[in-house]
């Protein structure tokens, strides 16, 4: 339980930090382009998604460490954890999908 927390505030950590435009060289990939190859990337839309995942990702940490808890203690099943794990992995999944869609948009330049 307390790995699970350490692990979410790291994500928590790593997304805020992220999602406020900073930190490309966490993000695998991009902090190895070239100048190139990285102006062909949304800097902003790339690291918020990817904040967004991480935030996503802390989120689901926290409530397995607590549901965790919760079995420790006698108060859910132990069986009833597949489900909550097959659930969390369906949400990491949609988070990154809609992460990778979000980033591939085009730009909307009227707002320029």
């Amino acid at each position: 339980m307390i790995i699970c927390f350490a692990l979410a505030t790291i994500f928590l950590i790593v997304g805020v930090f992220l999602f406020n435009g900073k930190g490309g060289w966490l993000i695998a990939g991009y902090n190895t382009m070239t100048k190139e190859e990285k102006e062909q990337y949304n800097k902003k839309k790339l690291f918020r998604a990817v904040g967004i995942v991480c935030i996503v990702c802390c989120t689901m940490l926290c409530i397995m460490g607590y549901l965790g808890h919760r079995v420790d203690a006698g108060l859910l099943q132990e069986s009833a954890m597949v489900i909550y794990a097959l659930i969390f992995i369906a949400v990491i999944l949609l988070a990154i999908i809609f992460a990778g869609i979000y980033i591939k948009k085009k730009p909307d330049y009227r707002h320029r």
